[in-house]
């Protein structure tokens, strides 16, 4: 099967990852970055740590498993996904590095499946990853290489799905959405997640349970064994309370006391911080979910992450957060409004330098999703945006002639040169 790997490589390589001309204004980069650019360059100064540690990280294992899976080397697969799902690895920025790994190795056979569900080319697209499991399917009994096939089909499935909810797709989407899940569903089915003690199994099951019918049932128990099969993880967190909005399989109450309710059981390894990053995920995606909020516990909570995990990745990513992904009007002494003033102790008790990847990728209200690979420049969306969102919070020391500077001691205010 060397030769179908090598050709998905070879799509991808010849149109996604082709750089595109900022000087055109016709482009899609161009025309994203268009409505972001503020009109007047803010002067704030901060140094521009491109890649950051994370993004390098990142990186380095979706690049490992691309090569592997290029070169057909599928038992090299298996052993670095099982190893690195034993030890728990993550990354600097605490993600997994077997889900990064396994990701890497179905990239390109995605990317092809999309293309063709794009030109509406539906019997390729599922000729494609009929011929990728190929791969897969000589180690049936491989849970490595089970989970890679499994996601692959939850990754189609999240394809044909794109932006709509489930029960609004039409007929020929809804139903090639469900034949996906439903092929993952049945792969975990053959895999124990504790039998396994493999969190990566655990995720499984939480990514298609929205095809249960009792998934509202299960869907706090579930993420409760993946979590508790990989507590260090705060991406997990972040999906429960995704989960649990009411436009999901939750309501407000059962996101406000799952999220206590991790507090308890994490105590040792996030504190309050898991109800923070619980939180954060239901409010990336609805801003509703501040009706339930308790401002002063999630303001601990971002308190104790950024003590446990000191790193400028994590300062990115809440400073990301509260100037940017839920930067908006407010009333006085609202939930909102207390946690967007946390960007400015965030600003000089923390930032010292700035990683535009995190900034790029993080959710904006109204704006696509970025991910990975995508078709454009994330570094200076990153940067763009994080300017932005810096100058218009100290707007009126910036209007007065001063200048922000970032400088190892912290956050400067200085008289315009």
């Amino acid at each position: 099967m060397r030769i179908l790997t090598q050709k998905f490589a070879a799509l991808r390589d010849s149109q996604s990852l082709l750089p595109i001309s900022s000087t055109d204004p016709g482009d899609s980069e161009s025309a994203y970055l268009q409505d972001e650019i503020p009109p007047l360059r803010p002067r704030v100064e901060i140094p521009i740590c491109d890649p950051g540690t994370e993004a390098h990280a990142l990186a380095k294992s979706f690049g490992r498993g691309q090569f592997l899976a290029r070169q057909d080397a599928w038992e090299d697969v298996s052993r670095e996904i099982r190893d690195a799902e034993e030890q728990r690895s993550l990354t600097p920025g605490l993600a997994s590095i077997a889900q990064v790994i396994a990701k890497g190795c179905r990239s390109d056979a995605i990317y092809a499946v999309g293309q063709a569900i794009e030109k509406s080319n539906i019997q390729g697209a599922g000729a494609i990853l009929t011929a990728f499991a190929i791969n897969l399917e000589e180690e049936p009994d491989d849970p490595a290489l089970s989970y890679v096939l499994a996601m692959s089909h939850v990754d189609v499935a999240l394809i044909w799905r794109g932006a709509s909810r489930v029960q609004d797709l039409a007929p020929q989407r809804r139903q090639a959405h469900d034949y996906h899940m439903h092929a993952a569903a049945a792969l975990a089915d053959r895999f124990d997640p504790f039998e396994q003690d493999s969190p990566l199994w655990a995720q499984v099951r939480c990514a298609v349970i929205d095809s249960d019918p009792c998934a509202a049932q299960r869907v706090a128990d579930d993420f409760e064994d993946l979590i508790d099969l990989d507590p260090q993880n705060p991406f997990h967190l972040v999906a429960l309370g995704q989960h649990l909005l009411p436009r999901r399989l939750g309501t407000l109450e059962m996101l406000d006391r799952q999220a206590r309710r991790k507090v308890a059981q994490l105590s040792d390894v996030w504190g309050a911080g898991a109800y923070t990053w619980v939180f954060m995920g239901a409010l990336q995606q609805d801003p509703a979910a501040f009706r339930r909020l308790d401002p002063e516990l999630f303001v601990e909570g971002m308190h104790e992450i950024l003590d446990r995990h000191p790193s400028q990745h994590m300062a990115n990513v809440m400073a990301a957060f509260t100037g940017l992904t839920i930067a908006a009007p407010s009333e006085n002494n609202s939930a909102r409004a207390r946690v967007m003033d946390c960007f400015r102790w965030i600003l000089q008790d923390h930032l010292r330098e700035l990683h535009p990847q995190v900034w790029a990728l993080a959710p904006v209200p109204g704006k696509p999703d970025m991910h990975l690979g995508d078709d454009v420049d994330l570094i200076n969306l990153g940067r763009t945006r994080a300017i932005g969102s810096i100058a218009q919070h100290f707007a009126p020391a910036l209007e007065s002639g001063r200048r922000l500077v970032f400088t190892p001691d912290g956050l400067q205010l200085r008289k315009s040169i």
